[in-house]
């Protein structure tokens, strides 16, 4: 709405709707009409009315006249309902008691005109906030309205109304019903209004509530009254004229003055707008002078302008270094008097021409000698100036000394050629442009051979649709890492890493290419990754590896509908073997026993070495029970056979534990675990037999089950404890850090290894309130620790996979730090491979985000799990954990020693330091010394201790300030 709307456009602050001037004046009025009520209550009564009459025609004249450009209905429907309210109302003032203008009729006829009238108000009210948005057919609304109105009178002057008044009695039930239907329906506009608040000025919607809601108390007085001059009649037409005023002051004083008063204001708003925008458009081309002045004076460039006689007429600083003289001394001479001849014979010769061409001259190169006898080298524009008409006036010209540029660009030159990787630029359709001799020395071919190559006659990895996809992409993100395979000339394959930087001139884009022989690199990352999914002594592949290949067998087994079996064999009394004959005789029958192992496997079968004298093998087509039952007999006949090991002969016996697929489980996990039961109950037999999964292990899993249901009070009853263990740096001896490590110290139970409740928890979710335990009180103690004068140091603390794929851990690890009061580089988190793998875009924001915070990042057990180069490429991390398995058998077995050193080497040239753990022993520690591992971990330094006992061993170790 246009009338109700201006304060939404108002250029300046608006004069306020109802101010405390408004509210006093409207206090007085009402006393004034209080005194004509104790003096003639018809007086009140008639002049109530009349003002009410009088806002009523003032709004529909208001409305009438400005229905061409109100926007919607609201105005419209109101001023035109106001007619007619208006009209019933003065009826009703002229039948009230006392005046006797309508005899023969009591109070009920103004009774009933004001139910008429206050219905016809509420309806039109709640019927024009419901066309707000649309227009209305003002002639329509107008001829409408007065058939109602004529409507309404004929009924109640004809007494086909209901009454509402009868002497002696009060109101009738119709009376008051009708007021409280009254209260609702203009308590109904009054929220429609609120509702709709945006389509109306604030004041004015509040002006609008206000209003509505008092006629709602007005009619709520009119329930009560027994008798036409009493209390609560006064009351109600109180209430009345105060909504009356609000109307008023929402309506007329928005509609008309606020208008005015803002038409006004806005003219000399806009008069002072368009003097405040002289001043500042005067004080701008002020400014755009000086600052003109400055960029000239200023710039690094030499800048000059010239007559037609090339005669200099400007000339800034850089031009007075150049020649060395100052200003008044250049202003009015040629360049022959201030230039070298050579020099000014070349810049004359371009000035003249600029001048009679009445043309540009772009780009020209320059040879000068500054004044300190330097050549200097410059890149010039030369212009011609003109009048208003285009005629030449004189010239000016702008120089570019470039000297340090071509320097730069020579340095460049030379690094490139004197660098250690191959340099290739390439242009948009993949040709090589220009190499560095290191690009001949890895692809074997020369200088002149490689110029009339294409990268894709060097670039197997790739076709050419990929190709040009590839330096689309660089072209577009401007940069890129690449990892290939190129052929040099000679045929051999190499493996390399590219850098390529796209940058563009003149619209053409230059690919420059860095690329590195990282064949060396791969060769070690893939003898690691065979050693982390292979079992170095026997090569089969380890659990991880089988795991991977078990889950696609099963799923393939599925497909097909085959039955398969998980076994799990166990040697029985190996330990003697290697007690009594020593770990290389036990080692070589290992080494038998799994060629034999290997002989068990069908079409579709598997086979690991799960660690010391334990071995899996899936058999992919297993049959029935009784089949697999064979398959068990030929197996423990096959492993008894003697094996000839030093010249005598050994027998070693296994026990076997079979789960069977699909009828004990579906997954790897579930057939392994009931292997694994089943394997127990062969051993428990007696040794050298097999066992079946049946329910009857089942006991066991009760068993975890109750363990689980201990487990979810155990925070809150305080029966988890943290222990710490140090990690010792390895060349100075200083404790650099301590793990925290988790005990369960159950009151029945006793102490219950985290090998046993862990797995528990991961797999009920109670990890996650257990590992933020963990985290917030690995922090607390670290920073009671600093507050108690012991020396900084790393705390290190395990995450689990479910707990670090939370949405909200990296605030959980925030909150922690901030909590604790601990400085986030002295908080080591440890993630494990599979984690890393998992999910890796998502992996690598959490990672990012952790990095974001200040703490460190290591690899937990690593080189147990997938030890890909990839991830160590791709996530930030700190520090690799070697796993205590590598450590413990370094003395005795080769392998094992090889690959720690690769794990340290590989670390370090990453940028990463390493730690071993489970170091149990002094000559242990001193191999790591030897193979460069920084830091140490196991019993051979202490063991995982309590705090209060972390504490007084570190006090011990450690020459503490106040122990001097």
């Amino acid at each position: 709405m246009i009338a109700l709307n201006l304060d939404h456009a108002a250029p300046g602050k608006a004069t306020p709707l109802l101010g405390l001037g408004h509210v006093g004046g409207l206090v007085v009025f009402c006393a004034l009409l209080h005194l004509s009520a104790r003096y003639n209550y018809l007086l009140f009564h008639t002049l109530v009315e009349t003002i009410r009459i009088v806002v009523l025609g003032s709004i529909f004249v208001l409305a009438w006249n400005a229905r061409r450009w109100v926007s919607d209905g609201f105005l419209v429907i109101v001023g035109i309902a106001s007619l007619g309210v208006a009209a019933l109302e003065i009826l009703h003032t002229l039948a009230f008691k006392g005046l006797n203008l309508f005899p023969g009729y009591d109070a009920n006829l103004p009774t009933q005109l004001w139910i008429a009238f206050r219905y016809m108000e509420g309806i039109a009210f709640l019927f024009a906030v419901h066309r707000l948005r649309r227009p209305v057919q003002a002639h329509l609304l107008l001829t409408t309205t007065g058939i109602v109105t004529v409507l309404l009178a004929t009924l109640i002057f004809s007494g086909n109304f209901p009454d509402c008044y009868i002497e002696g009695s009060g109101l009738t039930p119709f009376k008051i019903v009708s007021e409280f239907i009254l209260i609702g329906i203009f308590s109904m506009c009054a929220g429609a209004i609120y509702l709709q608040r945006q389509h109306f000025a604030p004041s004015v919607a509040r002006l609008l509530i206000a209003s509505m809601l008092i006629s709602a108390l007005a009619d709520f007085a009119f329930t009560s009254y027994a008798g036409v001059f009493d209390s609560a009649n006064e009351v109600g037409h109180y209430l009345l004229f105060i909504s009356s005023f609000l109307l008023y002051r929402a309506v007329l004083v928005a509609g008309l003055a606020t208008p005015f008063d803002l038409l006004f204001r806005s003219l000399k708003q806009k008069e002072a707008e368009l003097e405040s925008k002289v001043v500042e458009r005067t004080s701008a081309l002020r400014k755009s002078q000086a600052l003109n002045r400055a960029v000239v004076e200023n710039s690094p460039a030499v800048i000059y302008l010239t007559d037609l006689d090339c005669r200099y007429t400007l000339a800034n600083a850089a031009f007075e270094r150049l020649v060395g003289r100052p200003r008044r001394e250049i202003l009015g001479k040629t360049a022959f008097e201030l230039f070298p001849q050579d020099v000014a014979f070349r810049l004359d010769r371009r000035n003249h021409n600029v001048i009679a061409t009445n043309q540009a001259l772009l780009e020209t190169e320059d040879v000068g000698t500054s004044q300190q006898g330097e050549t200097r080298h410059f890149k010039s524009v030369h212009f011609p100036l003109q009048d208003e008409h285009g005629a030449v006036v004189g010239m000016g010209g702008i120089a570019t000394d470039v000297t340090d540029s071509l320097i730069a660009e020579e340095r460049y030159g030379a690094i490139i050629r004197s660098s250690m990787d191959a340099f290739m630029m390439v242009d948009e359709e993949a040709r090589l442009l220009e190499v560095n001799d290191a690009a001949c020395e890895l692809s074997g071919y020369t200088r002149e051979e490689l110029l009339r190559l294409r990268v894709s006659d060097l670039d197997t990895a790739v076709d050419e649709p990929k190709l040009q996809a590839a330096m689309r992409n660089i072209a577009r993100d401007g940069s890129s890492r690449i990892d290939s395979r190129w052929r040099r000339k000679d045929g051999e394959l190499r493996d390399v890493e590219l850098s390529v930087q796209c940058l563009v001139y003149g619209g053409v884009p230059r690919y420059y290419c860095f690329v590195r022989d990282i064949s060396g690199r791969k060769a070690a990352a893939a003898r690691i990754e065979y050693l982390a999914h292979h079992d170095l002594l026997t090569a089969l592949p380890n659990k991880l590896l089988f795991q991977q290949q078990c889950h696609e067998a099963l799923l393939n087994a599925e497909r097909e509908g085959r039955n398969c079996a998980l076994v799990y064999l166990d040697l029985d009394d190996f330990k003697a073997v290697n007690d009594t004959l020593g770990h290389a005789v036990g080692d070589a029958l290992l080494c038998e026993l799994a060629a034999r192992v290997r002989t068990l496997i069908d079409e579709h079968g598997l086979a690991c070495r799960v660690g010391g004298d334990e071995f899996l093998v899936l058999v992919g087509d297993a049959g029935d029970q009784q089949r697999l039952a064979a398959f068990a007999e030929r197996t423990l006949a096959l492993l008894a056979e003697p094996v000839q090991l030093d010249g005598t002969f050994q027998t070693c016996t296994v026990s076997l534990g079979i789960a069977r697929f699909p009828n004990d489980g579906t997954d790897f996990d579930t057939l392994y675990r009931k292997a694994d039961m089943a394997m127990s109950q062969a051993k428990t037999a007696g040794r050298n037999t097999f066992r079946f999964f049946d329910e009857a292990m089942h006991a066991q899993l009760v068993e975890r089950r109750h363990l689980l249901s201990l487990l979810r009070g155990a925070l809150e009853r305080h029966e988890l404890r943290l222990h710490y263990q140090p990690q010792i740096d390895l060349h100075t001896g200083e404790v650099i850090g301590a793990e925290a490590l988790i005990r369960w110290q159950h009151p029945e139970l006793g102490v219950v290894s985290p090998a046993r409740f862990i797995p528990i928890a991961e797999e009920s979710g109670l990890i996650v309130p257990i590992g933020n335990w963990v985290m917030r009180e690995a922090c607390r103690q670290a920073k009671a620790w600093q507050d108690a004068g012991l020396p900084r140091f790393v705390v290190a603390v395990n995450l689990s996979a479910v707990q670090f794929r939370l949405p909200d851990f990296c605030q959980t690890v925030a909150d922690a730090l901030t909590d604790s009061g601990l400085s986030p580089d002295c908080l080591e988190l440890e993630l494990t491979e599979s984690l890393l793998i998992n999910d890796a875009d998502g992996v690598l924001e959490t990672v990012r985000e952790l990095k974001a915070l200040g703490l460190q990042l290591s690899i937990d057990d690593f080189g147990t799990g997938y030890s890909s180069l990839a991830y160590l490429k791709r996530f930030d991390v700190d520090k690799l954990k070697i796993d205590q398995s590598f450590v413990r058998d370094m003395d005795r077995d080769a392998d094992s020693a090889a690959l720690v050193l690769a794990i340290v080497q590989m670390a370090h040239s990453l940028g990463l330091k390493t730690i071993a753990e489970g170091v149990e022993h002094e000559h242990l520690a001193a191999a790591l010394r030897s193979l460069n591992c920084d830091e140490a971990q196991g019993y051979h330094f202490a063991r995982p201790m309590p705090a209060g006992d972390f504490e007084g061993w570190l006090r011990n170790v450690v020459a503490l300030p106040e122990d001097r």
